[in-house]
């Protein structure tokens, strides 16, 4: 905002230099002026020696010299009187012009903030300082608010709708992003990378499962836009889950090459295609080019079933879940447990149970990101959250029942940690 305030001053100035330009003249102009009224007043005092020398030698009486003194007196009196004038109606000039200088940009003021974007200004900050990791979260939820405001006074701005959604998906706000997403797309149909990104929004809502919707949409992007990479990217988890390790390869290579170099992406999609190979190598029975992974007991009531997540490594966190005696659910009430940053709701490790498994134990590690490379690799401290979804909603919602342990830092993750779900939100 100061540079539009210093730019609106550097424009201003010349209209000011204009307006007061005559003030600048009218002082070259005194001068003159009043080199003229010395010469008038010494050409009456030239006259009257003159006269007086000749009332001395007799030429004129005195009463004639009376007269004559009385004419030069008049004649000086009328060309001061007619200066004192011109002064006074420029004395009158200038005090309009140095009003008008000051008014001008005081009006301008006003009428930019009465008609002007200034709003749309200071957003656009705000955005751009977000953008650059500069925003506190107070100010991240002014963005978001100035936002939802702006969507309400005008439901047909899409760019602005936009930029909400793509928030309210970083913060976590899945239903609110889907809800925008479908919106833009409802309107304008042909917004692929709209499209896929709703087919991101959708996939985080299901719990990071490939529903029949998420996979509608990513067919949708690819008859448009065969190579866009969050397309690719779903596609290639979609391919995984299904074990179709060699498709899911191909999809994660395709959608690094679309990647710059400097995109964080890389990172994610690379470990993508390496998990891809290494599903191909167990297929293949090839040994030598994957490391079996050790099976962790999941007690459910007592009774413990083998799963086999990906090897464990420093990036392990131990967790064991309890639903408090308190709290009561039906058996299929899902249960989320998650690792997440402090700085993002998004999760980066998650596992997903029911009522009825518990008390479990988990493991949160790289093979529970949602989204490759996001990961508990990238961090140092997370929030451990073990959540009791009533209303059955990814997001956390009124009525839900909730434990949670913050900060939980790396030095302590080789330890396993009790959650005990007993405080309702």
């Amino acid at each position: 905002m100061i540079e539009f305030w210093l730019l609106s001053t550097l424009l201003l100035l010349p209209l000011m230099v204009f307006v007061l330009w005559p003030l600048v003249r009218k002082r070259h102009h005194k001068a003159p002026v009043l080199a003229i009224q010395s010469a008038q007043a010494a050409l009456y005092r030239e006259h009257l020696e003159e006269l007086e020398a000749v009332r001395t030698s007799g030429a004129v009486g005195i009463a004639q010299y009376r007269a004559l003194q009385a004419e030069l007196a008049r004649n000086l009196l009328s060309g001061d009187g007619q200066s004192f004038q011109l002064q006074a109606e420029r004395r009158g000039g200038r005090g309009f012009l140095i009003g008008l200088a000051l008014a001008l940009p005081l009006l301008a003021a006003a009428l930019y903030f009465y008609r002007g974007a200034h709003e749309d200004v200071a957003l656009q900050q705000l955005i751009a300082a977000s953008q650059q990791g500069n925003a506190s979260q107070v100010v991240e939820s002014k963005i978001t608010a100035a936002l939802r405001a702006r969507v309400r006074l005008s439901p047909q701005d899409l760019t602005s709708r936009y930029v909400l959604a793509q928030r309210l998906l970083n913060e976590g706000d899945l239903g609110a992003a889907v809800n925008e997403y479908q919106y833009i797309i409802a309107r304008d149909p042909g917004a692929t990378n709209v499209r896929a990104e709703l087919a991101q929004a959708l996939f985080f809502a299901a719990g990071a499962q490939m529903t029949v919707e998420v996979r509608d949409q990513i067919d949708a992007v690819f008859e448009r836009e065969p190579e866009n990479s969050i397309a690719l990217g779903l596609a290639g988890i979609a391919a995984f889950n299904d074990k179709r390790y060699a498709d899911a390869r191909d999809f994660w290579l395709r959608a690094l090459a679309q990647q710059p170099t400097s995109s964080s992406a890389i990172q994610a999609l690379s470990a993508g295609v390496a998990r891809a190979e290494e599903g191909l190598a167990q297929l293949r029975g090839d040994t030598g080019l994957a490391t079996a992974a050790p099976e962790v007991e999941l007690f459910t009531g007592g009774q413990a079933s083998n799963v086999k997540p990906e090897k464990a490594t420093g990036n392990t966190i131990e967790v064991q879940v309890t639903l408090a005696e308190a709290v009561s659910a039906a058996a299929e009430t899902p249960v989320f447990v998650y690792a997440r940053s402090s700085d993002s709701p998004m999760p980066l490790a998650i596992v997903r149970l029911t009522a009825a498994e518990l008390p479990a134990r988990v493991v949160l590690n790289e093979s529970r990101a949602m989204v490759p490379g996001y990961n508990l690799k990238s961090v140092d401290s997370v929030q451990l959250v073990a959540r009791l979804a009533v209303h059955g909603d990814v997001r956390p919602t009124a009525g839900d029942w909730q434990g949670e342990v913050a900060p939980f830092v790396r030095a302590q993750w080789g330890k396993p940690v009790e959650i005990i779900i007993d405080r309702q939100l």
